[in-house]
Order: C-alpha cells, then sequence, then structure tokens
C-alpha cells in the first residue's frame, strides 16, 4: 500500500532560507527516489549519509552535514513531486468514471 503525504504544487517549491543548496547528478537523486519506493526514508537516509562520506568531498566553508542536508531535501522534493502527480491522475481517472 502506498501512502501518500498531503501536499499541495506550492509547498513542493518551499525552501529553508538558511541552507547551502547544491548541484546534484539527477541520476543521484533518482536513484535515491526509486531507493525510497523500494525501502522507505529511513533506509534512503542512511543510504544518503553513507554516499555524502564516502563519496563527496567539502570544500571551503562546506560541511557534510550541508551536503546531506540538501540531498535529503532534493531527494524529498522529487519522491514528493511524484507522488502528489501519481495523486492527480488517480483523482483524475475518478472524476472521468
Amino acid at each position: 500500500m502506498r501512502v501518500l503525504p498531503l501536499i499541495t504544487p506550492t509547498q513542493l517549491d518551499i525552501k529553508a532560507t538558511n541552507m547551502k543548496e547544491f548541484t546534484w547528478n539527477e541520476e543521484t537523486i533518482d536513484y535515491f527516489a526509486e531507493l525510497y519506493d523500494l525501502n522507505g526514508w529511513a533506509h534512503v537516509s542512511q543510504k544518503a549519509l553513507a554516499f555524502v562520506l564516502d563519496d563527496c568531498e567539502v570544500q571551503d566553508d562546506e560541511t557534510y552535514q550541508d551536503l546531506f542536508g540538501d540531498l535529503i531535501n532534493k531527494i524529498e522534493d522529487k519522491v514528493n513531486k511524484e507522488e502528489y502527480e501519481w495523486l492527480e491522475a488517480k483523482l483524475q481517472e475518478k472524476e472521468l468514471d
């Protein structure tokens, strides 16, 4: 069973103003979003943290926490967007019945 968060399209664009943003390879975001579908958030956060600590390098005033926080936010944005689109499609199907 798929559990959907109650979100609106405007919530998908909300970002914390004090967080640093980084550019991630879209395949990285897709990988972790798919991992969420298979295993849930706990597994994704463990794997994302391992990825940041093992495969990323911090520069200047960056921290691993900055990288991890931004990566998790981007994964969450993608998951929420996909689930919102799925929900919208289901509601449209229902309206056509």
